[in-house]
């Protein structure tokens, strides 16, 4: 992994939603989003759509594709998954639980 950047929004779509994108092998980019609650954002954007970008650059690195990769229906549901899978632990390591104080 080279570089995961923050970037303002591009022109896309208007009809759809773009939160990230994996570019070249290496690259992730996040963009910003100004229709959400900032803690709820912040959320989705590290447990969710980094996740799932990491997910399509491990994908990248396992069939060993160089430069822009096509996606397909598999190469999402791998992102996903992946997404699905380290959910938990990073949420975990990046949210401890407060510490109780003693009664």
């Amino acid at each position: 992994m080279r570089v995961v950047e923050l970037r303002q929004t591009e022109d896309f779509d208007p009809r759809s939603l773009v939160y990230g994108r994996t570019r070249a092998p290496g690259e992730i980019f996040l963009y910003e989003q100004r229709e959400h609650e900032a803690a709820a954002l912040r959320d989705f954007m590290r447990f969710d759509v980094l996740l799932h970008e990491l997910g399509h650059h491990v994908l990248q690195h396992r069939v060993r594709k160089v430069g822009s990769v096509q996606r397909t229906s598999d190469h999402e549901r791998f992102a996903e998954a992946f997404a699905d899978r380290w959910k938990p632990a990073v949420r975990a390591a990046l949210d401890p639980p407060a510490c109780q104080e003693p009664d």
